[in-house]
C-alpha cells in the first residue's frame, strides 16, 4: 500500500505520504495480509466487523464491457455500506475523501485489505496495469449502490 495526499492541482504530487494511523484517523481500515492462509484471516475480519457475505471479481483488459465497469466507480460516489476489498492480484487505486474533504490517494497491490466507512465519497481507478482480482466483503449487497455526487 501507498498512501498519500492528492493535490488537485497537481495528480502527481505524491510527497505527502500518509501512514496508516492517519488513515484509521480517518476512518479508513487498513491491514496486510499474507495470501497464504489469507482465508481464515479474511472469516476473522468478517467476524470481527460483522460481514456476512463474499464474492470475488476480476478486472483486466480482456473484461468485457471494462470501460462502463471503470466509468461507474471513477467518479466521486458513496455506499450505505463499507467497500472492502482483500486484493488477490494486481493493483489498484482507491480515491478517498479525508474527514476534513480531502482526497487521499491509496494505492493497493496484493495482499493489501481496504475498507472505505460508509457514507463517504471516494472513486476506484485501475492503474495502467490493468488488472485487479479481489474478494468484496458486504453486509448486505443492497448497500453497495453507488450514490453519485
Amino acid at each position: 500500500m501507498r498512501a498519500y495526499w492528492l493535490n488537485e492541482t497537481d495528480p502527481s504530487d505524491a510527497s505527502r505520504p500518509i501512514d496508516e494511523s492517519t488513515l484509521a484517523a480517518h476512518g479508513v481500515t487498513y491491514r496486510r495480509l499474507p495470501i497464504a492462509g489469507h482465508e481464515a484471516r479474511l472469516d476473522g475480519f468478517m467476524r470481527e466487523h460483522g460481514y456476512a457475505t463474499r464474492d470475488e471479481i476480476r478486472l483486466t483488459k480482456d473484461t468485457p464491457n471494462l470501460p462502463a465497469i471503470r466509468a461507474k466507480f471513477d467518479r466521486e460516489h458513496l455506499h450505505t455500506d463499507d467497500e472492502v476489498r482483500y486484493v488477490l492480484e494486481g493493483e489498484g487505486i482507491f480515491d478517498i475523501r479525508s474527514t476534513d474533504d480531502r482526497w487521499m490517494r491509496i494505492v493497493v497491490h496484493a495482499e493489501d485489505l481496504i475498507a472505505v466507512p460508509r457514507q463517504r465519497h471516494h472513486r476506484f481507478l485501475l492503474t495502467d496495469a490493468l488488472s485487479m482480482r479481489c474478494a468484496r466483503l458486504f453486509v448486505d449487497e443492497t448497500g453497495w449502490t453507488p450514490h453519485y455526487r
